[in-house]
């Protein structure tokens, strides 16, 4: 990944769950699972996959993987948004940050505040936005997902059951989401 790409590097932390190793080509299944990751439930998280394997499939006509190098894409939606680290921003004050580029910027705001801001205060860290500008932020809320203190609500993405959801993906899919933080669950 290289430092002026921050597209590429959100789209090469998906590269990392391929069971092959290729890290530059992103497969449907890696997709899935790095959603999975992120904290999304299921569907939602193959309806994402399947939409940018579409938008962004470079690799043959009949093939739905995505060759990152190749992704002619390199900034994201919210490049050049003024966003200070140390605030935290609500979904209407992101979503008004963002209209500098356009309705396009909005939605992909909208996005990031459902996938990474506080389940318990619906803020967005500014830090979050930075490093999703960077291209850095998935790691950060893989991280979150893990425990059941941030797990996202229904209407945001996130599982309708957490201990069914979190069986299921573990066993199906080998992705650890939403452990159990008691040995009673």
């Amino acid at each position: 990944m290289s430092n002026d790409a921050p597209f590429h590097g959100l789209l090469f932390w998906y590269a990392h769950f391929s069971t092959i190793p290729d890290t530059q080509t992103i497969r449907l299944t890696d997709s899935l699972r790095g959603n999975l990751t992120l904290g999304l439930d299921f569907p939602v998280a193959l309806a994402v996959a399947i939409g940018r394997h579409l938008f962004l499939r470079n690799t043959s006509l009949f093939s739905l993987n995505v060759h990152v190098p190749s992704v002619s894409v390199t900034k994201t939606l919210l490049d050049g948004v003024p966003v200070d680290e140390k605030r935290e921003y609500t979904r209407a004050e992101i979503w008004n940050v963002a209209a500098q580029n356009g309705i396009a910027g909005q939605m992909d705001a909208l996005g990031l505040w459902a996938l990474a801001s506080d389940v318990e205060t619906g803020r967005l860290r500014g830090s979050d936005v930075v490093a999703f500008q960077r291209g850095t932020l998935f790691d950060e809320v893989e991280r979150r997902r893990k425990g059941r203190n941030q797990v996202l609500p229904f209407w945001r993405g996130g599982p309708i059951s957490v201990a069914g959801h979190s069986w299921a993906v573990k066993r199906l899919l080998d992705v650890d989401v939403y452990r159990a933080d008691s040995k009673h669950d």
